[in-house]
């Protein structure tokens, strides 16, 4: 009796359904857990203080006046958070970005659908979404990154649409309105990529004569007037003067040649590491066929190609560039990588055992690691409980819906796998393991309620949880600015010792003004 042979599911939208799925799932897992870290407290402050303060012009640290970054994703944060200031939580301030990268992928893969098809921009969404530093760096963290990717790339791709349909008013109004949102978001550099873009499409297709047309200079009036509106609200000159600073404080123009000579040597397998794992397999991809992997044939792809290349040169030749500063162009990068692994199949029935017999490590790893590093069986048992919710329905229930013979698909699969056990295992540990800046705030707190009290330092994580749990700011201050009986925070106590915090490698006081 002939053998049926069973038909693989159509790469369609579906397909990207269930991956935007699985970004959820594996992101929102302890997405609540982790104590705020690195720039995080920061932007709570900013929201805290805005909702304190009922300014929402004027962004605060401590009550001093923010002008490093424009105010739009506080406001988003702000809006998860449904303006209440007890609502403002490490989940309400993280799951934005997780938002924003799933939009990104979604409008990545109408962008893709719309120039070349339907396949090829599945693919494109499932590895921007799956690239180390957007999977497991910027997704899920209270930082402006992935929402300035969302406004930067639909600035580009939907100029790129009303223009090739000849609609140009509404592309330049809409692109500009869109990168002047980027510009809220993160500064300068929103502006410089969306303009960088345009003009490789535009020189590219001979047709620069459009930057001088009444069309594209009243796009700009309208398009940037969110932006010029949010300037004149607040100190204009300080306001443009500081987002000028930032914008090229870390370029050429502001370090030595051999910090910029050192920037460009390391760059290349920085930006490898960015885009891993993808990069890896296209270079083996490119190795295994001598080079001949070609990507550029179609003039969509031609332009692609250029707008990458154009942008990551002026971060090239900027020795202070962060690879995060690079993820806006990770949309556009996701869309050459598909186009040259589309075609690259795997032997199914292998790749399921690997997957599973992948799933087996991990949770044999979390499980030991957890127990030997927290010696809490609790912790050991709430990460697995998540982690087998991620992996149990990626294994069970996604995969037996898709193509398991492509291997960016399973590779997908399997990075989200990952994943869910870095948000099981990892972020547990890491929170067990991280100084309880948390705990000190709430002793603070409670020491303090009803008493004023300010800090002499800026320190930022016990700032944020201090106003969270007090329910209103904290302000910066010099000794000289004390009053007699205010509690304060410092690092060198004097006056009134009333309790000391080891925090880490730090040491914080609480003392009282005598």
């Amino acid at each position: 009796m002939k053998k049926v042979k069973r038909k693989l599911p159509a790469i369609d939208r579906k397909t990207l359904n269930l991956f935007l799925i699985m970004l959820f799932l594996a992101g929102t897992v302890n997405l609540w857990l982790l104590t705020l870290h690195h720039e995080e407290p920061r932007r709570g402050i900013v929201a805290l203080e805005m909702l304190f303060r009922h300014n929402f012009v004027q962004p605060t640290v401590l009550m001093v006046p923010y002008f490093k970054k424009p105010p739009l994703h506080n406001w988003i944060t702000i809006l998860f958070a449904g303006f209440n200031p007890h609502w403002i939580n490490e989940f309400t301030l993280r799951f934005p970005s997780l938002v924003a990268t799933g939009l990104t992928a979604l409008f990545l893969y109408y962008f893709v659908k719309e120039k070349l098809d339907e396949r090829r921009a599945v693919f494109s969404s499932i590895i921007f979404m799956t690239t180390w530093t957007v999977l497991i760096g910027y997704s899920t963290k209270c930082e402006p990154d992935m929402l300035f990717t969302l406004f930067t790339f639909l600035s580009i791709s939907l100029w790129y649409h009303f223009f090739d349909k000849n609609r140009k008013f509404i592309a330049w109004t809409v692109g500009y309105f869109l990168a002047s949102l980027a510009l809220l978001t993160k500064g300068l550099p929103g502006i410089l990529f969306f303009i960088i873009s345009y003009i490789v499409v535009l020189f590219s297709r001979k047709e620069l004569k459009e930057l001088l047309t009444l069309q594209h200079i009243a796009g700009i009036v309208i398009g940037l007037m969110p932006f010029f509106l949010w300037v004149m609200a607040v100190s204009p000159e300080k306001a443009v003067l500081t987002l000028w600073h930032e914008a090229v404080r870390r370029t050429a123009v502001d370090n030595p040649v051999t910090k910029t000579l050192k920037g460009i040597i390391l760059f290349i397998p920085r930006f490898i590491l960015a885009l891993f794992p993808w990069s890896l397999f296209v270079i083996y991809e490119i190795i295994k066929d001598k080079g001949r992997v070609k990507v550029i044939e179609n003039p969509f792809m031609k332009e692609i190609a250029f707008i990458i290349i154009t942008n990551i040169t002026v971060y090239l030749f900027s020795p202070g560039t962060r690879m995060r500063y690079i993820i806006p162009l990770i949309p556009f990068i996701s869309i050459l990588l598909a186009e040259i692994l589309k075609d690259k199949k795997v032997n199914p029935q292998r790749s399921i055992s690997n997957i599973q017999f992948l799933m087996d490590i991990l949770l044999f790893l979390g499980i030991i690691t957890t127990i030997w590093l927290t010696l809490h069986a609790e912790i050991a048992l709430n990460s697995t409980i998540f982690f087998l919710i991620v992996a149990y329905f990626i294994y069970f229930y996604a995969m037996k819906r898709i193509d398991v013979t492509n291997f960016i698909l399973i590779a997908g699969c399997t990075l989200f796998i990952i994943r869910g056990f870095y948000s099981g295992y990892y972020l547990s540990i890491a929170e067990f393991k991280y100084p309880k800046y948390k705990k000190a705030a709430w002793e603070i707190s409670t020491i303090t309620k009803g008493d004023k009290l300010s800090t002499l330092i800026p320190e930022l994580k016990t700032g944020f949880y201090i106003e969270k749990f007090r329910q209103q700011p904290l302000p910066l201050k010099r000794k000289t600015e004390l009053e007699k009986g205010e509690f304060f925070i410092t690092e060198k106590p004097f006056d009134k010792q009333v309790k000391e915090f080891k925090l880490g490698n730090r040491v914080l006081y609480l003392c009282k003004k005598e």
